[in-house]
């Protein structure tokens, strides 16, 4: 029997973390780029990203 992939939702973009809404949880999860690519690649995960949040570092004198 084959396994669904799990639905999870991109909340947030910020900087090189990425939040995510996993279906049975009720805090979103951070983890870094190299695993959210991990994640994004993989048949486990089945991402919809819908109204993503993207707050990049500012870097003033």
């Amino acid at each position: 029997m084959k396994k669904k992939p799990v639905k999870v939702r991109l909340i947030e973009k910020n900087g090189n973390s990425y939040q995510i809404q996993f279906p049975n949880l009720k805090i979103p999860v951070t983890v870094d780029e190299n695993l959210y690519t991990k994640m994004l690649h993989s048949t486990e995960y089945e991402f919809s990203n819908t109204h993503v949040k993207v707050k990049s570092h500012s870097f003033s004198a």
